[in-house]
């Protein structure tokens, strides 16, 4: 999986290989985390953890996704209003006994799901905005496919950034070594850049 997104000829190619590969990359900012570094609060002014983070990216990627699949249906739950603020409540908890690979498998799986939502969508079909929900104002219009494939895109973005935070609070370890290192990725063309270039300083990451 390269760093960058490749492009492609297509609307929909283009907004897969967007999501994919920033879905990808936000998995390596877990890359090596033990269970417990998954479940730690490293900042103490905020109580978020990688492990929620995590899963929450996955969560937005398949709701959203399976949303935009839906259409012009609203998705069927079976739950209640009640039922449905506690699922969100719990869904993307990590609970104490959880292994990471166990949290990462389920990460993978909402991704996959995802993905395969937004092959099937129909990028024109309007989207029903979730009323059910306290977020959004009464009488806003439809949604479409890829309003909400971009809206996946940038929730993946904002909390990447969360989780960048975090990261190097625990360890110190940020992006590109991590993609690098998780991914395969060799990125020493960097590094003799700024040794061509001896005028530039290096930064430290």
């Amino acid at each position: 999986m390269p760093l960058f997104p490749a492009t492609c000829p297509t609307e929909r190619e283009n907004l897969l290989e967007w999501i994919d590969v920033a879905l990808v990359n936000a998995r390596s900012i877990v890359h090596g985390l033990d269970a417990d570094q998954l479940r730690a609060r490293p900042l103490p002014s905020s109580e978020l953890t990688l492990g929620w983070l995590i899963l929450h990216i996955g969560e937005v990627a398949e709701g959203w996704l399976g949303r935009a699949a839906a259409a012009p249906h609203a998705p069927e739950t079976g739950r209640s209003l009640p039922e449905q603020f506690a699922w969100a409540e719990a869904v993307n908890r990590v609970d104490p006994d959880a292994a990471a690979e166990e949290i990462l498998a389920e990460y993978d799986r909402r991704c996959a799901a995802g993905l395969a939502h937004l092959r099937a969508a129909d990028l024109d079909a309007p989207v029903p905005v979730p009323e059910e929900m306290p977020w959004f104002p009464p009488g806003m219009p439809a949604f479409n496919g890829r309003w909400a494939a971009l809206h996946v895109l940038n929730e993946i973005a904002r909390h990447s950034g969360h989780a960048d935070i975090l990261r190097e609070a625990i360890d110190g370890r940020t992006m590109y070594e991590l993609i690098a290192e998780s991914q395969g990725i060799d990125m020493s063309y960097i590094g003799q850049w700024f040794a061509a270039h001896p005028e530039v300083p290096a930064p430290e990451w």
